[in-house]
């Protein structure tokens, strides 16, 4: 009896540690971005793999010259400046695939600022016919 309750212990031993070893797996794979690259050859992959690499937060860049993706993996690399890199340094037309940005909060004042009614006053030298809008 005692050997098979030693036995039952090291099971349940081995199947926390393998639950352990999963989470662990799971936490340390890096998120990834998903790009669309125009690439029509494989110097054109090189290229795009070099303008990426050792850029801030990128760990690891896989091209695919075929399907115009790359896969770039990092903890802290940000999906827009990553795009905004490439473009930059390879020339070529790149879409963010994933994780889609989210919309800026800008444009929504922007628009709020228009909704209201502008302010024309005169400014400066009254002889002077200038007008300035005032938001």
């Amino acid at each position: 009896m005692s050997e098979e309750k030693k036995e039952e212990k090291k099971e349940e031993e081995k199947k926390k540690e393998g639950k352990d070893e999963k989470e662990e797996k799971k936490e340390e794979e890096p998120p990834e971005i998903l790009l669309k690259v125009d690439m029509h050859c494989e110097a054109c992959a090189r290229k795009v793999a070099r303008a990426l690499k050792g850029f801030e937060g990128v760990e690891d860049v896989t091209t695919d010259s075929k399907a115009s993706k790359v896969v770039v993996k990092g903890k802290a690399a940000d999906p827009i400046k990553v795009c905004e890199r490439l473009q930059k340094k390879s020339g070529k037309k790149v879409e963010l695939i994933s994780p889609l940005p989210k919309p800026p909060e800008e444009k929504k004042e922007e628009l709020q600022k228009t909704a209201q009614p502008l302010d024309w006053r005169r400014t400066g030298n009254q002889n002077a016919q200038t007008t300035t809008l005032v938001f």
